[in-house]
């Protein structure tokens, strides 16, 4: 039991004792209070916070980020950052970065540091576009351009543009033009330009005696006397006229700004005056010897004297006339001018053929025409035969000859035939008219093989030759996993390189599979896949005779014959073409010492000047198949091979020109003759057709 004093009870008065509730020991114990002390709450906060600023600055890098402009803000999103002036520490990661300044772009970067103890960034801001605001008061409506495009008229105001450099140019008329160079900060700032447009012309005053006269510069009517007008600056032809008086012309220089009077002219009284005529007109006159022009013409007459006039014109007689007249008198002359005819033989073939001269119908040929001496059109025509025009200028005193062969539609059909075709496979053939010339050398000539005896031969038939020889890309048309291969890591395979190392049973099937993809008859005759002749009527594709090939390659329209493709002497000049050089020293034995065409092997076709008729690598690159069966041929003095395709059969074919791999005398020379059957990795070829 306990006793309790209940506070506000009075300590004498009588006290109740209640029973205490009986309860149980246990084994707890008494819960005590736990009271914490604020200093080592502080102290463990401080030894907290001190414990992760040093594992911060352990773990912190220095991050200095450079800003263009300096004063960017600088946000960094996602990262606790220390800042010290311009570096940051921050823990390795990526971070999203903002950037903003004024009169910038804003830029949003990803800043990702990592683990290195010092980090540079640099940003640079894009600044926002300027804007330029262009006047030319008080000229208004004058066209501006920047950097020479037009951006409207006086005044304007071009928005974003992007900060730079600016030419700003102001056009007007009758002003010099206004040239300046303005620097544009951007920054979505407006900068002015205030141009002071220049005037380009001067105010000139004209006064006459009489006044009321007309006045002109050039062509064109200023007004009348009294006048101040602006003329621009420069020179001008001043022509001042009055009714009954001789015309006043002076040239008159002009400076801009500087003002001019013109007070004193005095306009003399008019000669007399004569207008001119003649039939036909546009004749051309003298007047007492001096010449004026072509008539018509009105010309001044010096009073009471006598005037001569003579007129000429080309097909007519001079006509000469003499006449007097008085102060102020006018006077109208008109002049017929007599044909002066020239005599004109005509002789043609066919003789019943017509002839027209300008248009009309004169009569048969074979006769001699009288034309008046200057130009005519004169056409002979005959059923079956193409029409012969030319013009004709008959001149006095000279005998005239027309002598015309007029040409069947047939034979006009044939030469019609296009100068230049091209093939399925992109190659260039040029139309040629050969002829007469000797083939080989003289035994004479240094480096001269037995092969090469002198004959002369004479091709008749026109045909067409290849300006390049085949590529690698055109020939793979035909066999699409060809290679022409490479030597010593050199490639000859390239696209546009000659295409080598073909038999010239291949070079030959090439030139059937061009004929069929163009729908012609194919010249080779083939069996299971052989080439076994072949049919000279065709007029598909083929390679190039021997002697179409000599030709092609030796001569020259003055007929020179060539010894080199450059010309006469060694060595050849710089880029004469493609051979054994200095860079091929490696490869051979002979090459030109001291030349260098830029090519180990094969060069792309074309690329070295062509020949006189315009055919290119036919020395150097590749040597060429050609269509002959290879023999020697024994000289037969001065007996012409017509049109020769070599022996009917052989076992090799004839290899003409020089490559790539020759630098020796010998097979240099556009005589040179080699022959082979098999591949070769200096030996490709040219298509030929014949024209018809």
């Amino acid at each position: 039991m306990s006793m309790v004093n209940e506070p506000g009870t009075d300590s004498g008065a009588a006290t109740r004792i209640e029973a205490a509730k009986f309860e149980p020991l246990t084994s707890q114990k008494p819960a005590r209070s736990v009271t914490l002390n604020p200093r080592v709450c502080l102290v463990v906060v401080l030894l907290a916070v001190g414990a992760f600023g040093a594992w911060f600055m352990l773990t912190a890098r220095a991050v200095y980020i450079e800003t263009e402009p300096p004063d960017t803000a600088v946000d960094i999103s996602g990262a606790m950052a220390l800042k010290l002036a311009n570096r940051y520490l921050i823990r390795p990661g990526t971070y999203a970065l903002d950037l903003s300044a004024p009169g910038y772009h804003p830029l949003e970067e990803t800043l990702g540091v990592t683990g290195a103890s010092a980090q540079h960034y640099i940003f640079r801001l894009e600044k926002l576009p300027g804007h330029l605001r262009i006047d030319s008061a008080p000229v208004m409506g004058a066209p501006v351009f920047i950097d020479g495009i037009e951006k409207g008229e006086t005044p304007v105001t071009v928005r974003d543009l992007p900060a730079g450099e600016y030419i700003v140019e102001i056009r007007a008329e009758r002003y010099f033009p206004y040239r300046a160079e303005i620097t544009l900060e951007g920054l979505d700032r407006e900068q002015s330009v205030s141009a002071e447009l220049q005037p380009a012309w001067a105010q000139v005053s004209f006064s006459s005696e009489p006044a009321d006269a007309q006045v002109f510069s050039g062509d064109s009517i200023l007004g009348r006397t009294p006048l101040t007008t602006e003329l621009l600056e420069g020179k001008h032809d001043i022509v001042v006229k009055a009714a009954g008086y001789k015309v006043w012309q002076d040239t008159l220089s002009v400076v801009a700004g500087t003002p001019q009077s013109l007070a004193d002219i005095r306009l003399a009284p008019a000669d007399a005056a004569l207008f001119l005529v003649s039939k036909p007109a546009r004749a051309n006159a003298t007047i007492n010897g001096n010449y004026l022009g072509l008539t018509p013409l009105e010309v001044p007459l010096t009073p009471g004297e006598t005037t001569h006039v003579r007129l000429f014109k080309q097909g007519y007689k001079p006509a000469a006339r003499s006449l007097t007249a008085e102060s102020g008198e006018e006077k109208r002359l008109s002049i017929t001018l007599e044909p002066e005819l020239v005599s004109v033989a005509v002789n043609v073939e066919p003789g019943d053929a017509s002839v027209y001269v300008d248009g009309a119908l004169v009569g048969p040929a074979n006769r001699t025409l009288q034309l008046s001496a200057r130009k005519h059109d004169v056409e002979i025509r005959k059923q079956g035969y193409v029409d012969y025009k030319t013009t004709l200028t008959p001149l006095a005193g000279v005998e005239h000859e027309l002598n015309v062969v007029l040409k069947t539609i047939r034979q006009a059909k044939l030469e019609s035939v296009k100068p230049v075709i091209t093939t399925p496979a992109g190659q260039t053939l040029k139309l040629f008219y050969p002829g007469a010339f000797t083939m080989g050398a003289s035994r004479r000539e240094p480096g001269r093989r037995a092969n090469e005896t002198v004959r002369n031969v004479e091709l008749t038939r026109p045909f067409y030759l290849a300006l390049k020889e085949v590529t690698n890309q055109q020939y793979r048309l035909f066999d699409k996993g060809f290679s022409s291969g490479a030597v010593s890591a050199n490639s000859l395979n390239g696209e546009t390189q000659p295409v080598a190392r073909v038999s010239w049973q291949q070079a030959a099937g090439y030139c059937n599979w061009l004929s069929r993809e163009a729908s012609l008859t194919p010249f080779y005759l083939e069996k299971e896949g052989r080439i076994t002749g072949f049919d000279t009527t065709a007029d598909g594709y083929r390679l190039p005779t021997e002697a179409e090939w000599a030709w092609a390659a030796r001569t020259t329209a003055t007929g020179e014959t060539l010894k080199f493709p450059w010309g006469k002497e060694l060595p050849p000049g710089k880029n004469s073409g493609n051979y054994a050089d200095r860079k091929a020293m490696a490869l051979f034995g002979r090459v030109i010492g001291n030349y260098d065409d830029g090519y180990v092997v094969s060069a792309p076709v074309g690329s070295f000047a062509p020949n006189n008729k315009g055919l290119f690598d036919l020395g150097g690159n590749v040597a060429e198949w050609t269509n002959d069966f290879y023999d020697v041929v024994i000289s037969t003095g001065k007996k012409v091979e017509l049109d020769p395709m070599g022996p009917e059969s052989g076992e090799f074919h004839v290899i003409r020109g020089s490559s790539w791999a020759h630098g020796a005398v010998t097979e240099l020379r556009l005589s040179f003759r080699d022959y082979g059957s098999k591949a070769r990795e200096d030996v490709g070829f040219r298509v030929a057709r014949n024209a018809f």
